[in-house]
């Protein structure tokens, strides 16, 4: 079964459509799934909502979480799967549905042979829709600083799809800084290679949210702090 997380900070205005949107995919496609809405410091109707869905549908659970951040919210996923969902895949994507929904039985078709498996927006066959200049550029140039100071091998670190074998997940979370922000699921992978489990890239079509609720500045500024701690760990072998 693939658990698909859906971490959320004030969504009331697209929260049920996108769950619902996805569940009408999965079921058409026969994909088993469960989806945790993993709510990272809702101050609206977020919450109210997502119970009701939970009401409507047995294979949908609510998680409220007392603090913000996305690496939070999957971090704290992970461990709730393996405690009580026991599904064999967990993973997470955007509630705006960034990511075309097609990709989902990609994924769980190659989650039957390898660990972990993830979206990339730069690969040659990937396509992507509005994207403003300035996300592009600074997207680019995390991706690069990252295979230059840790010599990373994947593409693209930010895309916000990622699935992983539940074991995976939970093994990359013990050896994981508790990093709460955007960039601790970057890090998933950057441990994850740094250990020798294989990650599979699938391009992806990407639909940017122009209301997207992201920081450029301060994300990247985060994401710098987090790539040099990473760097410190490598020269001391302890990553």
């Amino acid at each position: 079964m693939l658990n698909i997380v859906f971490p959320v900070l004030n969504e009331e205005s697209c929260l049920e459509n996108g769950i619902l949107t996805t569940i009408a995919f999965l079921e058409k496609n026969g994909i088993p799934y469960h989806i945790t809405i993993a709510d990272n410091g809702s101050e609206d109707a977020t919450s109210l909502i997502a119970q009701e869905i939970c009401k409507k549908n047995a294979n949908v659970s609510y998680l409220k979480l007392g603090a913000r951040g996305v690496g939070l919210a999957f971090r704290e996923a992970i461990k709730n799967n393996a405690s009580s969902l026991k599904c064999a895949y967990i993973g997470y994507m955007d509630i705006d549905l960034a990511t075309d929904l097609k990709h989902l039985k990609e994924v769980y078709a190659l989650l039957k042979d390898n660990k972990i498996v993830v979206g990339s927006r730069l690969l040659k066959e990937s396509q992507v829709f509005g994207r403003s200049i300035k996300r592009e550029i600074t997207s680019r140039g995390l991706n690069v600083i990252l295979k230059v100071l840790l010599g990373v091998k994947f593409s693209d670190a930010m895309c916000g799809f990622k699935f992983f074998e539940a074991k995976s997940a939970e093994f990359l979370v013990e050896n994981c800084s508790e990093d709460n922000s955007w960039f601790y699921c970057a890090q998933m992978l950057i441990v994850a290679e740094s250990r020798k489990i294989g990650i599979k890239e699938i391009p992806v079509v990407w639909k940017d949210d122009s209301n997207s609720k992201v920081k450029i500045f301060s994300l990247s500024c985060i994401y710098l702090e987090e790539i040099f701690k990473l760097l410190f760990r490598k020269v001391r072998r302890r990553l």
